[in-house]
């Protein structure tokens, strides 16, 4: 079974060169697939700091983030989607509950295409 987590990282340092707001976290999303969601949730956040590891804290002066989870859903489709392991940043609460937004709202899908209006003829 899949499971879509969203993961938040804060306790950072990270400098924002475009603006003089400090940034103060990410949201990362994942799609793992685990027997149960404690497995899932813990791949997750294993998987976030092998990465932040790498890419972002090879010379250790970013800091460890401290991750919460913020969402665990049960994927259940016929498709998979490709998600990105991207990190999303934010400056400050409203910027986060807007990335989380993203993540967290329940997307409908139909196979069916939407009858388009009539245009009003002149």
């Amino acid at each position: 079974m899949y499971y879509k987590i969203v993961v938040s990282g804060t306790d950072i340092f990270f400098e924002n060169y475009a603006s003089d707001i400090p940034v103060i976290g990410f949201i990362a999303c994942r799609l793992i697939e685990a027997d149960t969601e404690e497995l899932a949730v813990a791949t997750a956040k294993r998987d976030i700091l092998v990465n932040w590891n790498q890419s972002f804290n090879a010379d250790r002066k970013m800091g460890l983030p401290r991750l919460n989870v913020e969402n665990v859903a049960p994927f259940k489709s016929f498709f998979k989607p490709t998600i990105k392991h991207d990190y999303y940043w934010f400056t400050d609460e409203a910027h986060k509950q807007e990335h989380l937004e993203k993540f967290t709202r329940r997307r409908t899908f139909s196979f069916w295409p939407r009858k388009a209006t009539p245009k009003a003829s002149k």
